[in-house]
């Protein structure tokens, strides 16, 4: 746990964020919350007054903020102002900073309170989505989780207020089921930054080289018609937790185009259970797998990714070194450890 400052007895966490409806329950950043005292900011009398103004005018209050930014954010946002006003000593942790932080700082006259906020998108992804940037200023720490972040948040957050601190995975729930039937089958999971073009050319090749190889996508509905005209895949959306643990522990492989990332839920959860993964070399995904549970290619290189696939999956002694590799890996960002990373950081603010 560490040693808490010594004021840490009036000193609060107060958590902010809305859960993301298409993460499985042990999934997502805001796992956090479970590892850490803290109080979850729930919508108060103000955030339910708020929603009775029309929406252009919510629409108009927060035009300079990001296009992800919607009236949602901004009520959860502008609902905290008496806490700002009336307390002290406490700690504010946006842990979606990218879509729901904004106003918060010029709000907060009482500098004994302490504003972080978590980023979770790459520069380029970041910058598209958040056109002004001067309210990062504001900021008392930003937490980002993958080194590719580092450059862009020096420049746009006052000195010394930049601090990595990586996602994590739940490691009790996304583990190894020692005994399960294994299939034939590549794994791919998500939408965000990944690269549908580059899995259906994949797909059309190894359908050729070796038809024996099943593909099960788990994504949404939207993206499914990337795969008209395949054979041997299988796409699903809002799959339960259970059928995604089922997946994740009776495939040979996932196989994971991407476009850019920061950290990945499903690389994560995919090594926990101790699934070899074969994914693009971009933003900090190399951060997360090390070298021996994944193998990383150059974005678009198809040819190397499916030759790479074609390998582990007719190679059952690569598969099992690179399952215990994985699963070695993912154990280092155990949420416990990630929460202790945390705790010093929320220390440094008052030390």
């Amino acid at each position: 746990m560490g040693t808490w400052p010594t004021n840490w007895s009036t000193m609060r966490i107060h958590y902010i964020y809305e859960r993301m409806a298409h993460h499985a329950t042990h999934s997502g950043y805001d796992r956090i919350v479970g590892y850490i005292d803290g109080d979850c900011v729930g919508h108060n009398a103000l955030y339910r007054i708020l929603g009775m103004c029309p929406e252009r005018v919510l629409a108009r209050l927060r035009r300079t903020a990001g296009t992800w930014y919607n009236s949602y954010a901004l009520r959860q946002e502008l609902q905290n102002i008496p806490a700002f006003i009336f307390s002290g000593n406490q700690t504010f942790h946006f842990l979606y900073g990218d879509d729901a932080y904004h106003y918060s700082g010029y709000f907060n006259p009482r500098r004994s309170n302490k504003l972080v906020a978590t980023f979770h998108n790459p520069p380029d992804k970041f910058l598209n989505i958040t056109p002004a940037t001067r309210h990062l200023k504001t900021l008392d720490a930003a937490v980002i989780v993958a080194p590719n972040q580092q450059e862009l948040f020096c420049n746009l957050v006052r000195p010394g207020r930049v601090h990595l601190i990586p996602h994590g995975v739940d490691t009790r729930f996304f583990s190894p089921a020692p005994g399960a039937a294994k299939k034939k089958q590549c794994l791919f999971v998500g939408t965000h930054l990944r690269d549908f073009a580059m899995l259906r050319r994949i797909i059309a090749e190894l359908n050729s080289k070796a038809p024996d190889i099943a593909f099960v996508v788990v994504t949404f509905r939207e993206h499914f018609h990337f795969f008209d005209g395949l054979k041997n895949v299988t796409a699903l959306s809002a799959i339960s937790e259970s059928q995604l643990l089922k997946l994740y522990t009776e495939s040979e492989l996932l196989l994971l185009p991407l476009v850019d990332a920061t950290a990945n839920n499903a690389i994560l959860e995919a090594m926990a259970c101790g699934l070899p993964v074969v994914t693009t070399d971009v933003g900090g995904i190399s951060l997360y797998t090390g070298r021996q549970g994944a193998i990383l290619v150059e974005r678009g290189d198809v040819s190397a990714m499916r030759d790479e696939a074609l390998r582990i999956l007719h190679d059952e002694e690569t598969r099992r070194d690179m399952a215990r590799a994985a699963r070695a890996q993912a154990e280092t960002f155990d949420w416990p450890a990630i929460a202790g990373q945390l705790r010093r950081l929320y220390e440094q603010l008052y030390g």
